[in-house]
């Protein structure tokens, strides 16, 4: 009998570089790693042999190493093989083509970096010690090898990306992306492991049925074993959250290796997504026998709830609808995209991925979506989202191609999915997998022969598109094996007539920045769901300047050279140019240009999410079911779409979307109409300027409060208009609230003095308590002549209390140690006696400072304290 025995191989590991390839050899012979699990660029910037690629220029210093091949090697020691036991090496990431040896005898070639590889070792290990070698080859010549092989499989796709990705089952994102460096990397980039026993459980999996009316939950375990001899048993319990065992099944008989166990949970504690309720957590533990002690143990952590994208009619609207929903609630999907949180995955420690989800769920966030450019995440990053109630959007990881479907390709990624979904399948927080990253949308635009109305899985084979075979036979068959409850959606966007149908499925709505349409068009832009739309802007300033450390002065400039190559977007100079040119007045002094390019991200952001959330109307109105922004997080210190820098400094668009996303909203949209006073004339019009309002509850209960609707002059403060009256709002859905006609108060006014509207929602036990608010302001910004405010503050211990005498618009306050203090709030718009309240954790000892647009300087009217 062999009790299980697993011991992670993470000692001793050195490498070196192997021949050279276009540059000159370095013969050092082997160094020791970085850390363990790794990778090269990681080991050759601890000994000096690289520069941070990171830093100014030095991307392009570094290219030869992803065109080298290089050698890991671990010697480790063992003390011998038990009775009747094996031996097997669990390899969890090689990064990507790798031949490994053990003791001298090859055991494996990889080919596939998202794969788990399991290898018996039993007949090469010895007692003693032991030596473990992993050669990788160059990603990027063995994949245009592929594209040489196949030159049959025409690809179509954008001319400017490394063809030969797609052949390679390797981080997309490696390959240079419009936000990411080019560094294809390569190493051992998750753990290896070894294994002795005998017999062990292999793999625990749970299918869920709940019943909401009488709070009960089956849970349907299937318990896959290997190696078990006659005689042997296994054993399940559930524990609660509490840790209180509550359910235990013994001496379940294996047949065929399988052994399976219904178990009836009553009074369940139901998982929701954060906002909605608690996310309590159960525990699913086996255990084997033989001869009636446990030879081996494994436990998942399990929700008890149901989730499904819904795919309806509408009451009074073409397509059908497309929200989440658990535990039968419809819920609107609040969130961002994720890509991984550093190019260099391994270093990403669980700090880290803590912090960036945590910022996500302290901003109102209820979802994310992890991009199929990236990687299958860690365990850790599910585990968090499990117990802070993130829903999650799992992508497959193909992402902006024509990927092949050749017998040998597909075999491969199945064993990745396999190897991936059983991995994954238990996580409560996962609600939907899809197919691909615009995939289609890349066989539209670049013209391949794929044909939505064909409906032969044999004739797609043969496309120019063939890589739909695998979205839509492939996935969607693994799925019902492996995860059958579980909703799957064939790609992002997909649905209807055309890979971008408003009616239908999802959309990436990037009309606005890529095709330059202005933000202020987002509330003509709908869709029952959007799962990408975004603006860039730069990262804080210090940001900027951590990659500007070794660069010259007239470097620190918004648009040098070195800053450029720290923004992947095509085009990025018009394209950022244009919106900011069009919205604002700007100097190009490095703080003032990434001060206006976060405004305008924020305001841009805003904009969409108020006019989608007005399109969330309730049971059978659910013409748009949620807005994922692109994205929240950044890999390297970069000007994009992120809400958080590199390193989790958040953007101004962070606390605009915080306050977008809160359980209850408003909205406004000005309108203005000019009609001719006579039958023909164009000298004598009539101008008529309205502002409508609406608010939105996400909450499961409809809200009584008070509508407060005020409007003030900019330049002077003075209150034109002020007027309260009761509103409700009904549970789960938008509502309109008011019409109001500004064109009689602009006439009451000074002559062309622009108004601004301030809407809020009040407590009606206590009006000083303000659940939301909006202000709308007269477009463009450029065109306001913003009065320099006189800002009333005071600071109580980590509260600051803010109020002006005119309107401001993106009040930011800030530290010069830009970590030592947290802000819960920021970028404020404020208006006449409406003080606002943020919350500043580690305040204490630092200046306060701030800046608002359009204003040199700002001033307090007494020093902060």
């Amino acid at each position: 009998m062999t009790v299980f025995k697993s011991a992670p191989i993470v000692s001793n590991w050195r490498f070196k570089q192997v021949g050279a390839f276009g540059v000159p050899d370095w013969t050092d012979g082997f160094l020791s790693v970085s850390q363990f699990p790794t990778n090269v660029h990681l080991d050759l910037m601890k000994h000096g042999k690289i520069p941070d690629p990171y830093m100014g220029l030095n991307e392009f210093d570094v290219q030869w190493v992803g065109e080298q091949q290089w050698l890991y090697r671990a010697d480790f020691h063992h003390s011998g093989q038990q009775e009747r036991s094996k031996c097997v090496l669990r390899f969890e990431g090689l990064d990507t083509f790798a031949t490994v040896s053990f003791n001298g005898q090859d055991i494996l070639k990889s080919d596939n970096a998202h794969r788990t590889y399991r290898v018996d070792v039993t007949e090469f290990i010895k007692q003693g010690i032991n030596q473990l070698d992993i050669l990788f080859d160059v990603a990027l010549i063995r994949g245009r090898e592929l594209l040489d092989k196949f030159a049959h499989h025409t690809i179509q796709f954008d001319k400017k990306s490394e063809k030969s990705r797609v052949f390679v089952r390797k981080p997309q994102y490696h390959y240079g992306w419009n936000w990411g460096p080019e560094l294809t990397t390569c190493g051992p980039w998750r753990p290896i492991v070894l294994e002795e026993y005998s017999s062990k459980v292999s793999d625990l999996s749970c299918q869920i049925k709940v019943d909401m009316d009488t709070k009960t939950a089956v849970v349907k375990i299937a318990i896959q074993s290997e190696g078990c001899v006659a005689g042997d048993t296994i054993s399940v319990s559930i524990t609660d959250p509490k840790g209180d065992v509550i359910h235990e099944v013994c001496n379940l008989p294996i047949n065929g290796n399988h052994a399976y166990a219904d178990i009836e949970i009553q009074d369940a504690q139901f998982w929701w997504p954060i906002g909605y309720g608690h996310q309590p957590l159960y525990t699913v533990s086996s255990d084997l026998f033989t001869r009636g002690a446990c030879v081996h143990s494994i436990a998942k952590r399990i929700g008890l709830r149901e989730a499904q994208i819904v795919r309806r009619p509408l009451t009074d609207a073409p397509g059908t609808s497309f929200f989440m929903q658990v535990n039968q609630i419809p819920i609107f999907s609040n969130g961002s995209n994720w890509c991984p949180a550093d190019h260099f995955v391994p270093r990403v420690s669980p700090e880290r991925y803590r912090l960036q989800l945590n910022l996500l769920a302290e901003g109102n966030q209820n979802a994310v979506r992890v991009w199929a450019g990236g990687i299958f995440e860690e365990d850790i990053f599910y585990d968090i989202c499990d117990e802070l109630g993130i829903l999650v959007w799992q992508d497959f990881l193909f992402a902006c191609a024509a990927y092949p479907a050749h017998d040998d390709f597909i075999q491969n990624i199945t064993a990745e999915v396999v190897d991936n979904v059983t991995r994954l399948r238990h996580h409560p927080c996962i609600v939907a997998w899809n197919g691909n990253n615009e995939d289609y949308l890349f066989a539209e635009l670049f013209k391949t022969n794929y044909d939505i109305k064909d409906t032969d899985p044999g004739n797609w084979l043969k496309s120019t598109f063939p890589s739909r075979y695998i979205y839509e036979v492939v996935l969607p068959d693994l799925c019902r094996k492996l995860i059958p409850d579980a909703s799957y959606h064939p790609g992002s966007p997909w649905g209807g007539e055309s890979f971008n149908d408003s009616t239908v499925g999802d959309t990436h709505r990037w009309e606005v920045w890529h095709f330059l349409l202005p933000w202020q068009s987002y509330d003509s832009l709908k869709s029952r769901f959007i799962s990408e739309f975004g603006m860039a802007s730069l990262p804080h300033v210090k940001t900027v300047e951590s990659y500007l450390v070794e660069s010259p002065d007239f470097e620190r400039h918004p648009h040098s050279r070195t800053v450029d190559e720290h923004n992947k977007e095509y085009q990025h100079e018009r394209k950022l140019a244009t919106y900011l040119v069009e919205n604002y007045r700007y100097t190009y002094a490095l703080e003032d240009y990434i001060y206006v390019s976060q405004l305008n991200q924020a305001e841009a952001l805003s904009c969409a999410l108020e006019n989608w959330h007005r399109e969330w109307k309730g049971s059978g109105n659910e013409y748009c079911g949620g807005a994922l922004i692109w994205q929240l997080n950044s890999t390297w210190q970069v000007t994009s779409k992120a809400l958080i820098d590199y390193y989790s400094r958040p953007k101004m668009a962070y606390f605009t979307v915080k306050r977008d996303m809160a359980p209850i909203t408003l909205g406004m949209k000005r309108k203005t109409c000019k009609t001719s006073k006579f039958k023909v004339t164009r000298a004598f019009m009539d101008e008529k300027t309205t502002v409508e309002g609406w608010a939105t509850n996400l909450t499961l209960s409809c809200v009584r409060l008070v509508l407060s609707l005020q409007v003030f002059e900019l330049s002077t403060g003075k209150e034109v208009l002020s007027k309260e009256e009761p509103c409700e709002l009904p549970a789960n859905s938008s509502v309109e609230l008011f019409v109001t006609e500004l064109s009689n108060l602009e006439k009451m006014s000074k002559s062309n003095e622009p108004l601004i509207v301030s809407a809020r929602l009040l407590d009606p036990c206590d009006k000083s308590k303000v659940v939301a608010r909006r202000t709308n302001w007269p477009q463009p910004y450029r065109y306001l002549d913003m009065p320099r405010p006189v800002l009333q503050i005071k600071v109580i211990n980590d509260a600051i209390y803010v109020k002006a005498n005119v309107p401001v618009k993106g009040l930011w306050l800030y530290v010069d140690k830009v970590d030592s203090v947290k802000f819960d709030d920021n970028g404020l718009d404020l208006i006449p006696g409406d003080e606002q309240t943020v919350m500043a954790k580690g305040l204490g000892g630092c200046e306060l400072l701030g800046r608002c647009y359009g204003v040199e300087a700002i001033s307090w009217d007494a020093p902060p304290v």
